[in-house]
């Protein structure tokens, strides 16, 4: 029966694609079962995770968060590597944005009509994260969010590891569950993005340090869902605060807000 058992989970964790969380949840079964010896000749050795230079900046306290307001003044951030590209290949990369926007907001493809609106948004210099708040405060989103669809224990631990770690807040796995997915991915974001806007106005250095540990925590948990990409996929927070420092603020959000939700849409679905 044992000798099954342990045949289950290796196999069950063969076909989850190796998902950080999952993996550690099946080590320590498999370790109560066979011993750390046998563990590590099923999985190999548990990964080592090197303590990063990179330290978490202070999170900003709810009360803090209600005082910045769209009034006050971001700093400034000068020309950057991607500010000095051919218009062209801007316009590439703002394409190729609102593509994967719309596939991870609503689970669908953008309409050709769509694209070519909010491409002009961009031209004129409209922003990232303004399409992002415009599309998940529309009618369409709205309809999503009033879909029954209760979201998956995945999903909800990392809801909770997320709101502790870089929200600095506790929440109730009960009251979570009255949320579908598409409530949750809006509400997580923005209170990201909340934080973000605070450290805009403070430190853009604690901006970069934030989004450098988020960036490098989520490739290491969760390596299915940012594999192919050799920028999202890099675990080293140290690349991702390099990373942060030669691109505009508006690319550092967007790039937050594609892997929240791809992300989120991963582990509903897991």
């Amino acid at each position: 029966m044992k000798k099954k058992l342990i045949t289950i989970v290796c196999l069950f964790s063969l076909s989850l694609g190796a998902q950080a969380s999952v993996m550690d949840s099946i080590r320590g079964v498999l370790t109560n079962l066979i011993g750390t010896k046998w563990t590590e000749t099923f999985l190999g050795k548990k990964e080592t995770v090197e303590e990063s230079s990179i330290k978490m900046p202070v999170i900003p306290t709810s009360e803090q968060l209600k005082l910045t307001t769209s009034t006050e003044t971001h700093l400034e951030k000068g020309e950057t590597e991607f500010d000095r590209l051919p218009t062209e290949r801007i316009r590439q990369y703002n394409f190729n944005f609102l593509q994967e926007l719309f596939e991870v907001t609503r689970r669908t493809e953008a309409r050709d009509e769509d694209l070519s609106i909010w491409m002009n948004t961009l031209d004129q210099g409209g922003s990232r994260e303004g399409i992002y708040q415009a599309l998940v405060l529309d009618s369409v989103y709205n309809t999503l969010e009033s879909i029954e669809n209760s979201p998956s224990d995945p999903l909800l631990d990392f809801v909770i590891s997320f709101s502790q770690k870089f929200l600095n807040q506790t929440v109730n796995k009960g009251n979570l569950e009255q949320f579908n997915h598409y409530s949750l991915k809006r509400i997580l974001t923005e209170k990201g993005i909340d934080v973000m806007e605070f450290y805009q106005t403070k430190s853009l250095d604690d901006l970069y340090r934030w989004y450098a540990l988020f960036s490098s925590e989520v490739a290491r948990k969760y390596p299915a869902s940012f594999s192919g990409n050799t920028v999202r996929e890099n675990t080293s927070a140290e690349y991702h605060y390099e990373w942060a420092k030669s691109m505009p603020i508006q690319h550092i959000k967007s790039e937050f807000i594609i892997k929240m939700h791809k992300l989120m849409n991963d582990l509903q679905e897991a």
